[in-house]
């Protein structure tokens, strides 16, 4: 899975000199170089990216701070569809937002519906791993139209056991086609969601962007596509596993793959160019099924535009 934890102290090298003299200073940039703490967190102004809140100190952003990731979701699971993965692409950017002592203290979520390739009213939500809805003070700026999400007076999802967050309950709302080549690409909606902590939470106890995204498939609440492996919700109708090319076996971990490992769900940690409407996956990016059936060893840039690897004629240009 992408990510990291962020905290930046996974190799710290620290470097003495004496005499200084002896040192060309020049074009160095020294370590504090505005030894002011205007918010009295313990952390200059210089470095701090909240320098008049003392509860918060630290942006996290994944993919990084301006750029994007992307999901992209076939909606047709359990049976396969047209496997072009343009159903319901979105390209999101996550914000762990810590305080002083690197603690998590509020999660900011990006999301731009860039493409539906569906007729379908699909929902789109993420839940947290192992973070309790109870632990969530508030969630703002989620979007729904079609009344078949019940929430908490928090506004996670309720019925769930970890922070379950339901973006918004109908892409099309938010969103456009933009799958076919020759129609004008229409710029969507940006959602921001806004997710609040009661108390600060440790980053390797909160988990790592993008969370466990999934779809809710035209608005019945029980059938979510996820990313392989990824565990479904409380929620979800576990009745479909195993039906048409589904190969869901929980009691070995696999989850929302065929037979073949082939998943209904993608992740990217940069822009991913998507198939145009109708065109499986492997006709636009030819390396998509060999990096599949190696289980992730050969072909690990299968998505970008390397010698070989494309059919620029069956993948939509914006």
């Amino acid at each position: 899975r992408p990510g990291g934890d962020n905290d930046f102290n996974d190799a710290v090298f620290y470097a003495t000199a004496n005499p200084i003299e002896n040192v060309e200073m020049e074009n160095v940039q020294p370590a504090y170089p505005d030894p002011v703490d205007t918010d009295e967190d313990g952390i200059y102004d210089g470095f701090d990216d909240y320098p008049e809140d003392p509860n918060l100190a630290f942006n996290n952003y994944y993919a990084s701070s301006g750029l994007y990731g992307t999901l992209a979701f076939e909606d047709l699971w359990p049976s396969k569809g047209d496997y072009d993965f343009n159903d319901l692409v979105i390209d999101y950017n996550f914000n762990r937002i810590s305080n002083a002592d690197n603690m998590v203290v509020t999660l900011q979520g990006k999301f731009v519906v860039r493409a539906i390739g569906a007729s379908f009213r699909n929902g789109f939500g993420f839940t947290i791993e192992g973070v309790s809805p109870s632990a969530i003070a508030s969630v703002n700026g989620t979007e729904y139209t079609e009344a078949y999400i019940q929430t908490n007076n928090n506004g996670t999802e309720a019925g769930q056991t970890s922070a379950t967050i339901i973006v918004f309950d109908n892409a099309w709302k938010h969103g456009y086609g933009n799958t076919k080549q020759g129609e004008a690409f229409i710029v969507p909606d940006t959602i921001t969601v806004d997710i609040n902590l009661v108390d600060p939470v440790g980053a390797d106890d909160f988990g790592v962007a993008p969370f466990n995204p999934f779809i809710i498939v035209n608005k019945e609440r029980g059938k979510e596509v996820h990313l392989p492996d990824y565990l479904p919700s409380d929620l979800a109708d576990e009745s479909y596993f195993g039906q048409a090319f589904d190969d869901t076996q929980p009691g070995i971990g696999k989850y929302y793959k065929t037979e073949e490992n082939l998943p209904w769900a993608v992740n990217f940690p940069s822009k991913f160019q998507y198939p145009v409407e109708t065109v499986s996956i492997d006709l636009g990016h030819l390396k998509f099924v060999p990096w599949v059936l190696s289980e992730g060893v050969d072909y690990k840039n299968w998505y970008k535009d390397l010698a070989g690897y494309r059919n620029a004629a069956n993948i939509y240009q914006e």
